[in-house]
């Protein structure tokens, strides 16, 4: 599923990625890991934000993933950028749920 978003730098925001499979049915995301990553381009290696279950940012609810960005992950970021959400499930079939384009405007202030 491609989505796209757009923010300030240094702005809260909060992503809520309904994961369904694809026909369209909801996944449970018990047990699953998800990870989610803003990068400069979709070949780039480095990961410019990185959040994942387990303690590290993302939390679940039924088949919803809620991703935080908080002001520090996008302070020193303005342009256009790649994203991409991952779910592992608890017997390791992985699959990619979501990528797009973040566009991180420059705040003034």
């Amino acid at each position: 599923m491609a989505t796209d978003f757009s923010m300030y730098s240094g702005d809260s925001k909060s992503l809520a990625i309904t994961i369904t499979d694809s026909d369209g049915v909801a996944v449970d995301l018990t047990g699953a890991t998800v990870k989610y990553a803003i990068a400069a381009s979709a070949t780039a290696t480095t990961k410019l934000v990185s959040k994942q279950t387990g303690g590290l940012g993302i939390t679940t609810a039924s088949n919803v993933a809620t991703v935080p960005l908080v002001p520090a992950d996008t302070a020193s970021l303005a342009g256009i950028y790649y994203q991409e959400c991952e779910v592992t499930d608890t017997s390791g079939n992985v699959s990619t749920a979501l990528v797009g384009t973040v566009v991180i405007a420059s705040e003034v202030n």
